[in-house]
């Protein structure tokens, strides 16, 4: 039977379970998986990215508009007539991150894109941005980072005007955002549940009151140091159910820990991210309502764990990267600590009786092994994976990825 014998919608059902790689090999075996695989529905979740957007020849604008390809990185853009040519060829885009843009007045064409729910502007000279934001009333997300653009007070003015946004990423300039202005952009945006911070080297104590009572869901302070905000900072955020804190340095003194108190003032947390801290430091700080608990370049001793493990009974989820003076990788303990896992994120050099006695988890799914060097695993690594395989009877999934090096990288 040739492959057209089986209904279309066979293949369509057949090829969702393949990698983008995979799917472009299938697509290049002949017509009529070409025009399957083209199909919206399979690239829904897909990012293209673009160096050159005058580079393109008609063919590939057609394919992404077969495709309704709605998620864009530009690595690179030159000037406004890129910008206007991307606006043209797909209108319909609702996600746009510029990596690198040189032409001040390159965000003056994004207006065309009136179904732009997320801009990421980083890395660009910009000065006309707080002209080109009101025009996008329609964002819900806006990233900013590391961008020459207007003083700080015309972009939060800009920014406050935007009031479908229920995301704010700012992470500019070596110092906080002013008290006053942070409070205006809490106030006038009260759809606004995730707000991510760089706080940058300020050694100056910011007001006790400098989070006014918000709404806030999730809240991520990037570059941080103790004690830049006061123990009783996230007092007015009873609402949170994410915190993410990313420290700046790794040596710091304990006594000066105001994360343990943050955690006793939200009862409903439910993700912890920690990076750069000492686990001692707040182990027996966090909440029984914490299910997804992440650990990334911590200074943590097996004691602390075990400590931190009793609090978190039901934890879920983990991602475990403890840096430690002991000759441990903790990962023999995860079976012990956490019985209820059922993700695990590790890095890769995870010695081989320890990988495999995570077949002793009854609950766990998916063990996520990370490279910050390399997106596909050796052949050790593989047959590693291969053994997991068999002893859980492939009910354990294992996927590789990396992450970004820098800690305070968006």
């Amino acid at each position: 039977m040739s492959v057209t014998g089986l209904p279309e919608e066979v293949w369509y059902h057949v090829f969702e379970f393949l990698s983008p790689p995979d799917k472009l090999s299938v697509r290049a075996s002949c017509k009529f998986f070409k025009r399957v695989i083209d199909r919206p529905g399979l690239w829904r979740n897909s990012t293209v990215y673009l160096e050159k957007i005058t580079s393109y020849k008609s063919h590939f604008w057609r394919t992404l508009s077969k495709r309704k390809t709605n998620s864009v990185v530009v690595l690179k853009a030159s000037g406004v007539r890129e910008w206007t040519e991307l606006g043209c060829r797909l209108p319909w885009l609702a996600s746009l991150t510029i990596q690198v843009c040189g032409d001040p007045e390159a965000l003056g064409t994004l207006r065309r894109l009136n179904k732009l729910k997320r801009l990421e502007i980083r890395q660009c000279r910009c000065p006309s941005l707080a002209a080109s934001l009101p025009s996008l009333l329609q964002l819900t997300h806006i990233g900013i980072c590391e961008v020459v653009c207007a003083p700080r007070t015309d972009i939060i003015n800009a920014v406050s005007q935007l009031p479908n946004l229920t995301s704010l990423h700012y992470h500019e300039s070596n110092k906080p955002i002013p008290k006053a202005a942070l409070h205006k952009i809490l106030r006038c945006l009260p759809n606004l549940k995730h707000l991510s911070l760089k706080m940058g080297a300020n050694q100056s104590p910011l007001p006790c009151d400098y989070f006014c009572p918000a709404g806030l869901t999730s809240l991520e302070l990037l570059n941080y140091m103790d004690p830049m905000l006061s123990p009783v900072a996230l007092q007015g955020l009873p609402s949170l159910k994410s915190l993410t804190v990313q420290y700046r340095g790794w040596t710091l003194d304990s006594s000066l820990c105001h994360l343990k108190t943050w955690l006793s003032m939200l009862p409903l947390l439910s993700e912890l991210s920690i990076s750069g801290y000492q686990l001692g430091a707040y182990a027996n700080s966090v909440p029984g309502t914490v299910q997804s608990l992440s650990l990334k370049g911590v200074v943590g001793e097996l004691k602390a764990l075990w400590e931190m493990a009793q609090k978190v009974p039901d934890l879920l989820c983990l991602h475990l990267d403890l840096c430690c003076h002991e000759r441990h990788s903790f990962i023999a303990e995860v079976p012990q600590l956490f019985p209820k896992l059922q993700i695990l994120k590790i890095h890769h050099n995870v010695p081989e009786t320890e990988f495999l006695q995570l077949s002793q988890m009854s609950y766990l799914k998916c063990v996520e092994v990370l490279d910050p060097h390399n997106l596909s695993p050796n052949s050790a690594l593989m047959d590693l994976t291969h053994k997991l395989h068999i002893q859980t009877n492939n009910r354990v999934h294992v996927i590789y990825s990396s992450e970004p090096k820098d800690r305070n990288v968006c």
